[in-house]
């Protein structure tokens, strides 16, 4: 099997979380933990998934399991220029471009987004995506940072989980 990877923004965004949320000496404390230099992470290059698994799991062990989902919604607002003209898209064209995205910053996995043109929902279908339970909580807390730096008011729902004997990963957004 092939090492599965993720671009370094991914990592950079959970660690900009750890340092926001516990300063300089969370994240020089989560940097040691997990064995890794901030400075040699570079946003567009990959890196093996255990790298941002050793932040996650940091972020669990530290402060819980929720702080992951936090972590999630927070990388997801923060994506430096690009959340400032997310601000003025909407949902549904956000997440049309959901699996490009997706492709675009992790070499493994798939994942689909069904919505319609009428409806206030979409389902986000995720296959061989998460590995581990923190990554599965990120990603319910960045789907949650989507729906909020597009300013749409709603819930997100985790129907399915493959972690847990299902196919797949499901989702459902709703901001009806």
């Amino acid at each position: 099997m092939t090492q599965r990877q993720h671009k370094g923004a991914v990592i950079l965004g959970y660690l900009d979380f750890v340092r926001h949320e516990w300063g300089q000496e969370g994240l020089d404390e989560c940097l040691a933990s997990a064995n890794l230099d901030a400075g040699s992470i570079v946003a567009d290059e990959l890196y093996p998934i255990e790298q941002g698994q050793a932040v996650l799991e940091w972020i669990s062990k530290r402060k819980g399991i929720e702080y992951v989902r936090k972590a999630g919604t927070h990388t997801a607002k923060n994506l430096g220029s690009l959340a400032y003209l997310v601000k003025f898209v909407n949902i549904k064209h956000l997440l049309k471009r959901a699996k490009d995205n997706y492709e675009e910053t992790f070499d493994y996995g798939a994942i689909s987004v069904m919505t319609d043109d009428f409806g206030k929902r979409a389902l986000v279908i995720m296959k061989n995506a998460n590995f581990y339970e923190e990554s599965n909580v990120a990603w319910l807390g960045a789907l949650e940072g989507i729906m909020e730096v597009t300013r749409t008011k709603g819930t997100v729902k985790q129907n399915k989980c493959q972690m847990m004997g299902d196919e797949y990963d499901e989702f459902l957004l709703d901001w009806s």
